[in-house]
């Protein structure tokens, strides 16, 4: 009888799979083996689709869909044999896949348009001139601190100096954080900069690891400046790329708001089961900081369209803060409930900047 019951609840489980993978319920399933993806090419209408992403690898992984260089939406740090849902608003065209470790070949996604694509009148583009202005700005400004906290960084490693050259490293990596959204739109340049060591084959001694995470490894864990000049070198030529990209590109409106929420889903999914450090504290800090410019800059036009929105965003908002601030303030060491209270602040402020886009009728 046992037996039998066994044989009854994997048919459940098996048929369970097959509705996920059934494009009926606009959900498309996407294996990602160690090799890259399967399948290699998907298609899908146009809309609001929700891709299911299974790792198959034997290593935790991750999944973008790029338009170009841009990343539209991402998921981290699949756990092995797991799955997570990813939901994106994708126009006709043609994207790319990225497949898991970052060496792996790029799939294929073709979305097709479909009738009910220009249904709802999106916000005119004029209400957006003065929050992208301001936010040109903005850039502008953190770019420079950047720039320098970057050279200084480097000139640190170079000379020996592991204290002026942690304190570089945190100014470095806390702009770098305020600038977590614009930098997730170039994936070349948000992987060279903040890709972590699991993401390449050869981890920590892989040659195209670089960035923060590996200059983290040695400032804070090996706490040495030995080996680290090649990538503080990278580093600030990654920076002044990144400077010429945003000063010719134009950030689509509707990534202000998908773009802050992708960060942070992003921080979450690197912290779904380990403890809470004090870096990565400081990370978290940073990204809510340039989430909160993000909020103050659309804030206007919620009020106007969706004060409801503006209500649950602004809530949501000053809750993660509050958490934040108790813990900077806190002499004592953080517990496991601490971190359980961190990480549903955090996912609830980003799921309420997924709904500012919708309130403001924008697309992409």
């Amino acid at each position: 009888m046992s037996f039998l019951l066994m044989l009854f609840a994997l048919g459940v489980f098996i048929l369970s799979l097959e509705a996920v993978r059934s494009p009926n319920n606009d959900s498309y399933w996407v294996d990602v083996t160690a090799s890259g993806c399967e399948p290699n090419r998907l298609e899908v209408p146009a809309g609001q689709r929700t891709f299911t992403v299974v790792n198959r690898s034997d290593r935790a992984i991750e999944w973008e869909i790029v338009d170009g260089v841009m990343v539209l939406a991402e998921r981290e740090n699949i756990a092995p044999g797991l799955r997570q849902p990813l939901t994106a608003t994708l126009k006709a065209g043609d994207y790319a896949m990225t497949c898991g470790l970052l060496s792996n070949p790029h799939g294929t996604l073709h979305v097709v348009a479909g009738e009910s694509d220009a249904e709802t009148p999106a916000l005119s583009t004029t209400a957006f001139v003065g929050p992208l202005a301001e936010y040109r700005v903005y850039t502008t400004l953190q770019l420079r601190k950047l720039h320098r906290s970057a050279a200084e960084l480097r000139d640190a490693i170079a000379a020996g100096d592991l204290e002026a050259a942690q304190q570089a490293y945190r100014d470095a990596r806390r702009v770098d954080l305020h600038l977590a959204m614009p930098i997730g739109l170039f994936s070349d340049l948000d992987q060279r900069l903040n890709a972590h060591a699991a993401d390449f084959e050869q981890r920590e001694n892989d040659p195209a690891f670089v960035g923060f995470q590996r200059l983290a490894g040695g400032l804070f864990e090996q706490q040495s400046t030995a080996g680290l000049n090649g990538a503080a070198e990278q580093l600030v030529a990654d920076v002044d790329t990144l400077t010429a990209r945003l000063k010719s590109a134009s950030i689509p409106p509707a990534q202000l708001a998908n773009g802050s929420s992708r960060v942070l889903e992003t921080w979450l999914d690197h912290h779904r089961d380990d403890a809470i450090g004090q870096r990565d504290l400081a990370d978290l800090v940073a990204l809510t900081e340039g989430a909160d410019k993000i909020v103050s800059l659309l804030s206007p036009l919620l009020e106007s369209q969706s004060p409801a929105t503006l209500h649950t965003l602004e809530a949501n908002l000053a809750a993660l803060q509050r958490d934040l601030q108790a813990d900077a303030d806190s002499s004592a060491s953080r517990s496991a409930a601490d971190d359980a209270d961190l990480l549903q602040a955090t996912r609830a402020l980003a799921r309420s900047l997924t709904g500012i886009n919708p309130a403001l009728t924008l697309e992409g």
